[in-house]
């Protein structure tokens, strides 16, 4: 039998924000230094893969939760995951206003309060990063920076921008001091990547690791559909 001890711990973190603000381009650059431009998804996406932090093996997995229905709370996504990182693009204000209500969504939903998070009967708030993307097309930007770090501060959410185009080091710098933040969670969730997640289609990636970043990329990366789309309560019922 498998001794469980010696496997890597496992963090899983959900990448939300409205479409089109770089969320899979973000993804893909974090994990395999890659760029891959312009994508849209009607559907989640699952990335796995395992990064070194601090020296130290990690069972990565980043499921892109689709802009598409960005009018519902992706309750089941946050359930899964440890950590959230809620995207924006500094050129599109209303990307930033979407990401607003995601914070404060997460922030007052009991799902930000998994055990996953600290000891048994113990509950702590999720760690959250907000990112603005797009700093490359600077001279577009309808968001400030002092929005995002004020915004981010009355969420208690680490702030970052970046250009994930433009392969900026603020980008793998965010994506770390998020993983560094989440304690080694549980073995046990409440869902299982495969009653979350469809059918697989695996793609994989040559990993390597550059001077940019703590974290070096090695093994596959998996991208899963989700199918069918689950069913999601509206955003704002999520607010007490």
């Amino acid at each position: 039998m498998k001794d469980e001890r010696a496997s890597p711990p496992r963090v899983r973190v959900a990448v939300l924000g409205s479409s089109r603000v770089g969320k899979s381009a973000l993804i893909v650059r974090y994990l395999t230094r890659r760029y891959i431009g312009e994508y849209h998804s009607n559907t989640d996406l699952l990335y796995r893969q395992t990064v070194q932090i601090n020296s130290s093996p990690v069972e990565l997995e980043v499921i892109d939760v689709s802009g598409s229905n960005s009018d519902k709370f992706p309750a089941e996504q946050i359930q899964w995951a440890d950590a959230c990182l809620v995207v924006y693009s500094v050129t599109d204000r209303s990307s930033f206003e979407y990401a607003t209500e995601v914070l404060k969504a997460l922030r007052r939903t009991p799902a930000t309060a998994s055990p996953a998070h600290g000891p048994t009967g113990a509950s702590t708030p999720m760690p959250l990063a907000l990112l603005g993307n797009k700093t490359d097309l600077d001279h577009l930007r309808q968001v400030t920076t002092q929005d995002g770090q004020s915004i981010s501060a009355a969420h208690n959410a680490s702030f970052s921008e970046a250009s994930v185009a433009d392969n900026s080091g603020d980008l793998y710098r965010c994506v770390d001091r998020l993983l560094a933040e989440v304690r080694t969670p549980l073995r046990t969730r409440k869902f299982s990547v495969t009653k979350m997640l469809g059918s697989l289609i695996e793609v994989f990636y040559t990993g390597g690791a550059t001077n940019n970043s703590q974290a070096s990329r090695s093994g596959s990366m998996v991208a899963c559909p989700r199918v069918p789309t689950p069913s999601r309560p509206p955003l704002a019922a999520a607010a007490p």
